[in-house]
């Protein structure tokens, strides 16, 4: 539960104090910007190139979870024939905050089990590791 709250709110899945993107989700041109390190604890938010690619499985998985959900619901209450224009008109409302829950589902479960170490120890000892 204690993870819950850091989560909702885009901080860092190491401390939960620094921010995790460097704009406000209402800036929808730059709402995805994702800052390089946790201003507080310095963890690396993309410990390697590409890292984030994997957000789109997680952001795919969601549009496909809120389509079935939503179509089901339209189904039952008898609105289905409203379904093709209500689910579009929803994911495109909702998708800013669709996208940086997949990048946040990449920091808070993929980061610390490919990347224990650097997830455990931080940023700095990673590379003082490395170069040594």
């Amino acid at each position: 539960m204690s993870r819950i709250l850091p989560f909702l709110n885009s901080r860092c899945p190491r401390c939960g104090k620094g921010p995790v993107f460097k704009n406000k989700i209402l800036s929808f041109k730059k709402f995805s910007d994702t800052l390089d390190e946790c201003p507080k604890c310095h963890l690396d938010y993309e410990p390697e190139t590409g890292f984030f690619f994997g957000a789109m499985y997680w952001t795919y998985a969601m549009l496909v979870g809120m389509t079935v959900i939503m179509s089901v619901a339209m189904y039952f209450l008898g609105y289905f024939d409203y379904a093709m224009y209500a689910i579009p008109a929803v994911i495109l409302f909702t998708l800013p905050w669709v996208f940086r829950f997949g990048r946040l589902l990449m920091l808070y479960i993929v980061y610390p089990l490919m990347y224990k170490d650097q997830f455990q120890h931080g940023v700095r000892d990673h590379h003082l590791h490395n170069n040594s």
